[in-house]
């Protein structure tokens, strides 16, 4: 994550290089702080553990404190609000602790109104700024009530834009491409897709993995579902492309490849369950979970704060909790590596998205979750995910 984040998606990563940073420091005085230990206030995590429930909630509550420092600057509410405010709804949300639930919730509420006043009305000339517009008029929605009126005008904007225009590709006609190239290295320029030489510059392009693109319209198509309007196509024309999707790559010493695989099946996570609302079966979804099992460690051994956050966020999904050794290494990792102001990452890092994006998924892969039973966002996306396994074997990638 190195400039502004592709406006593509609210969690979509505008990557900074963590490994090549962490050659340059170590876990020194005033870079990577372990949080202040509580053991005669409260009870250990697990038996044995390094940390105590209370050394859990206080690295939260700082964390939570640092992203609220973010939105509390009016620049970087401006650029980034719609997805602050997400945040802190999610957290008011889903979090078990009363007290976490309780401050997100006053968070949410405050910067939801700042959000509508700032924004009484939707972009026109921008697909991808109207669905940023269309996430955070949906939270602002979902945390002050309804507003009927600005919703009907975002439809109407979208409106004049095709699925391709939104997503890059149209998903009821086609799986994820491979052949959408990503902006010119040297002179930035976005070529028209299939193009592997910039038309700009004659500069050789580099392409989004389909995995990438998949991830991107996975989020696109569950935030305007959940919104009520429609932005191109449905999530469920998205989801069902899961199997041509699996299975999913073994990772190798590509951190990008890693990346984009590792995140997607994270967010078919978050878009399934709605982000925390309700826990899903290992059987609905075995490749999925085998893979975050299976290579967790890896997200560990890079010394990746914000995947290692979503890996363990994403397990505990499945109901996984402490008693697993995976959930403890990671636990024990990112307790150990959160910095003096709160937050995790890099703190040198100018990219005001990785400061709090990486401390917003240490906070989820930290904290407990208050789920709503067992279930998906939708009751009939569990035929779309069985009907899609049992075809699995005759797919062809």
């Amino acid at each position: 994550m190195s400039c502004a984040p592709s406006l593509r998606s609210p969690k979509l990563r505008s990557r900074w290089s963590r490994r090549a940073f962490l050659k340059l420091i170590t876990t020194s005085a005033g870079v990577l702080v372990p949080v202040v230990r509580l053991y005669s206030r409260s009870k250990p995590l697990w038996p044995g553990a390094r940390y105590s429930d209370a050394d859990r909630d206080l690295a939260i509550e700082r964390g939570l404190e640092f992203i609220n420092l973010i939105a509390s600057r009016p620049e970087d509410f401006s650029h980034f609000g719609h997805d602050l405010i997400f945040c802190f709804y999610t957290i008011s949300n889903t979090a078990k602790n009363a007290r976490l639930r309780a401050r997100a919730r006053e968070l949410v509420i405050r910067y939801a109104r700042q959000w509508r006043q700032a924004h009484p009305d939707p972009p026109t000339d921008d697909s991808d700024a109207l669905f940023i517009f269309a996430e955070g008029a949906a939270v602002a929605d979902w945390t002050l009530g309804l507003d009927a009126a600005l919703k009907r005008r975002v439809q109407l904007a979208a409106q004049p834009f095709s699925v391709v225009d939104l997503l890059r590709f149209d998903p009821a006609q086609e799986p994820p491409p491979k052949d959408i190239p990503k902006p010119c290295s040297k002179c930035d320029f976005q070529n028209p897709r299939g193009v592997a030489i910039c038309q700009k510059c004659q500069t050789p392009l580099t392409f989004h993995s389909p995995y990438d693109i998949w991830l991107d319209s996975l989020i696109m198509t569950h935030e305007s579902d959940s919104y009520g309007i429609k932005l191109g196509t449905c999530y469920t024309d998205v989801l069902r492309w899961i199997t041509t999707m699996r299975p999913y790559p073994t990772p190798g010493e590509d951190e990008q490849a890693f990346d984009d695989v590792a995140y997607a099946v994270t967010h078919i996570i978050y878009t399934l369950n709605d982000y925390h609302t309700y826990r899903l079966s290992p059987a609905w979804l075995p490749q999925e979970f085998g893979y975050l099992k299976n290579y967790i460690h890896k997200a560990e051994s890079y010394q990746d704060w914000e995947l290692l956050g979503e890996f363990v966020d994403a397990l505990r999904a499945f109901g996984v909790d402490e008693s697993a050794p995976e959930i403890r290494s990671g636990m024990n990792y990112l307790l150990s590596h959160q910095n003096s102001d709160g937050s995790w990452g890099n703190m040198d890092d100018d990219d005001i998205y990785t400061r709090y994006h990486s401390t917003w998924t240490a906070i989820d892969g930290l904290r407990e979750y208050s789920f709503h039973g067992k279930g998906l966002r939708s009751p009939d996306l569990l035929a779309v995910i069985t009907n899609q396994r049992a075809g699995a074997a005759t797919s062809n990638r």
